[in-house]
């Protein structure tokens, strides 16, 4: 009976005509990158960032924006973005990047200039993080908007604002 079993399983060890079994391919490790993502500083005037650890695949930049609407780990720092919005999609075409963000971003009305321009900064300022971004197009639900609460232009791509990060 022992006999019975070890030849058994050897057997499993072959594939056909005896031929040793190819081993399985190991998935290859995940790459990561260090992302930082822009926040409301303490003092509600400015921008801090904050590092994260994320996959480095196509959906980088949508990642960024999505940790960004969940908002800071750091209790001192705060969100700038409707916990409820989507980000729908990231493109980069000629160091500009479209971030296009479902129609929940806007939907939220009030904070007035000051909330307006930490939302729109901590975008650009996280998209442009990375090496292929200059400037940023903000989207609602596919379509360029005049603004999203009323203070700010945003009908063309944006650069970062100066004096936006606390020296």
């Amino acid at each position: 009976l022992m006999a019975v079993w070890v030849v058994l399983s050897l057997s499993g060890c072959a594939g056909p005509a005896g031929k040793p079994t190819p081993p399985e391919p190991q998935p290859k490790p995940v790459e990561t990158v260090a992302v930082k993502v822009y926040f409301g500083a303490p003092d509600a005037e400015h921008l801090a960032a904050e590092v994260s650890q994320l996959n480095k695949d196509p959906l980088l930049l949508q990642r960024a924006m999505e940790i960004l609407i969940v908002g800071p780990k750091d209790k001192k720092l705060w969100p700038v973005l409707t916990a409820t919005t989507k980000v729908r999609s990231v493109l980069v075409k000629d160091k500009i990047a479209q971030v296009d963000f479902s129609a929940d971003l806007v939907a939220q009305k009030g904070g007035g200039s000051a909330r307006e321009i930490l939302a729109v900064s901590a975008i650009v300022y996280t998209l442009t993080e990375f090496p292929e971004v200059e400037r940023v197009q903000i989207l609602i639900e596919g379509k360029k908007v005049a603004t999203l609460y009323g203070h700010m232009d945003l009908s063309e791509p944006l650069d970062r604002i100066a004096g936006m990060l606390k020296e």
